[in-house]
């Protein structure tokens, strides 16, 4: 079973490799300015117009990276962000022509590079071998919530949390670097007698008491 899960661990592996690859020569040959993640970033908006908590949700990033990639791709014009009139804490972002024809572009490789490299497999072992991957693909969704960033105060009691964001200004940010709390730093969740209050274990062996407003300034991920 071990053998199996390492064949198939090493086999992904080598295909997006060279999967990117290609698409890599492919950006060379056509979108010169795009990296990887931002033509992805695009391919995720598509046609959509959506908030900046929706696109962050979208493609599982923090909100602080969808925005340093979103300002980029506004700078190049390939984004136009747009303020709710209803309410001005909402940012819409949407492809402009310049952004869709990006998407077209990208689009039309990856039907290219999918005909180009399955047109010699059966269809019977196309077919199974989509089943298969279906089956694993299923599984990895089951997984995403677990994944997903999220502030310290949706984990539960006991939970060991990875910060891999920490939010707010510099004099909040010194406030949780003065307690050990970075970028990568674990925390766990303690339990707080008080609804206004939350309690995290420092990596120092620490007892932080937090009001809610502070610890949401917190995002992570479950630790292992």
């Amino acid at each position: 079973m071990t053998g199996n899960i390492n064949k198939v661990n090493e086999i992904l592996e080598e295909f997006y490799k060279l999967f990117y690859k290609t698409e890599d020569m492919a950006l060379k040959r056509g979108i010169k300015c795009l990296t990887h993640t931002e033509l992805h970033l695009i391919e995720a908006i598509g046609e959509e117009s959506l908030t900046m908590n929706e696109l962050s949700d979208k493609i599982g990033i923090t909100m602080g990276t969808a925005t340093v990639a979103v300002s980029k791709l506004t700078e190049k014009g390939f984004i136009a962000r747009i303020r709710s009139n209803t309410d001005r804490r909402k940012v819409f972002v949407s492809l402009t022509p310049k952004g869709s024809k990006a998407l077209v572009y990208h689009n039309n490789y990856h039907k290219m590079i999918m005909s180009s490299i399955t047109e010699n497999i059966a269809d019977k072992d196309l077919t199974h071998f989509i089943e298969i991957f279906e089956l694993i693909l299923g599984a990895l969704k089951d997984k995403t919530d677990y994944f997903k960033p999220l502030t310290i105060v949706d984990f539960a009691v006991g939970d060991k949390v990875s910060i891999v964001e920490i939010k707010g200004t510099p004099i909040v940010q010194n406030f949780f670097a003065g307690h050990g709390i970075e970028n990568f730093s674990v925390v766990e969740i303690m339990d707080s007698s008080s609804k206004d209050n939350f309690v995290i274990k420092s990596p120092t062996g620490e007892v932080v008491v937090l009001d809610i407003l502070d610890a949401k300034n917190l995002i992570g991920i479950k630790a292992e």
